[in-house]
């Protein structure tokens, strides 16, 4: 079993933890909480399922995970005082993982878990994160050519947008979170734009479009859960060959990895050979929430 230790200890609540325990933003560790075990927040919050917990006091934390003596400890997020006071004193096996490209090592875990194989130091090994297909689910239904995701314009949307106007065929793109940007950019085809989405609009969302892009030029991120979104629903994705990557994710049937300058060209190719079921299957194939949760308990051993 698995039991999550998500964020860091904190006397008041967090509105984002809450946010994430209401459905209001995606979240790809309850996922894992919700079929594996449990799922511990260190703040005060208001949760609803049996697999949910606030536990804002680190020595009730302790004396919870020792109800699961064979539980694997999984920290999320960096904490000094989660450090000490919770994981120096139990005896569980302990994973660790930052969804950043920073502080991605911690002693007091037996794995540090990171995203790429530059970044496998000290005590850390190679790891992928992964999707319920019963959840993320393909549909017939297609409104647009492109797909975006995020409210920051921090993956490159806007460039991409900009330049699509090369293209020749008219071409759709919905933006999901995009909402902010409704005419600052200016196309030649259709954009549709929403506002910041819960988790449950975003996996219906997804499947509207066929291709998605995704080209984030920012060094310290982690691997986007919107890749794994994507394409568990058959959308192939245009992603940056320079940005974080490894080995599980990356397959000719699911993703075309290129420079920015050949954005279009690899969104264009991509548009035109579509195969939304051999991208679903790969996608089960190589980072189903079940693979992804056997690779975390085989790094503990």
């Amino acid at each position: 079993m698995l039991i999550i230790l998500y964020g860091r200890i904190l006397d008041s609540p967090d509105a984002k933890h809450q946010m994430l325990i209401d459905g209001g933003a995606t979240c790809g560790y309850r996922e894992y909480a919700k079929n594996y075990g449990h799922i511990v927040y260190m703040t005060p919050q208001q949760t609803k399922q049996p697999w949910e917990h606030s536990i804002p006091n680190p020595k009730d934390v302790v004396d919870f995970i020792a109800q699961y003596p064979d539980s694997v400890i999984w920290s999320l997020k960096h904490d000094p005082r989660k450090n000490t006071e919770i994981l120096a004193k139990i005896n569980n096996k302990k994973v660790y993982y930052s969804c950043t490209g920073t502080r991605m090592y911690n002693s007091y875990c037996d794995v540090s878990l990171v995203d790429t194989e530059e970044r496998i130091e000290r005590n850390a090994k190679l790891w992928f994160k992964g999707k319920d297909p019963n959840y993320w689910k393909p549909s017939s239904r297609k409104e647009f050519d492109y797909l975006l995701i995020g409210r920051r314009a921090d993956k490159n949307e806007l460039y991409f947008l900009d330049r699509l106007n090369e293209t020749k065929e008219k071409r759709s793109v919905l933006w999901i979170g995009g909402a902010n940007y409704k005419g600052i950019i200016k196309t030649n085809y259709e954009v549709g734009y929403t506002d910041f989405a819960n988790q449950d609009s975003v996996r219906n969302l997804i499947p509207l479009a066929k291709v998605g892009i995704l080209f984030t030029e920012i060094p310290t991120e982690g691997f986007p859960q919107s890749f794994l979104e994507m394409t568990m629903c058959g959308l192939p994705v245009v992603y940056n060959e320079n940005a974080p990557r490894n080995k599980f994710y990356f397959h000719e049937s699911n993703s075309y990895l290129c420079s920015k300058e050949d954005i279009i060209r690899g969104a264009e190719t991509l548009l035109k050979n579509v195969d939304a079921v051999k991208c679903r299957e790969t996608a089960i194939e190589n980072y189903s929430l079940d693979k992804s949760y056997e690779r975390i308990l085989s790094c503990t051993k």
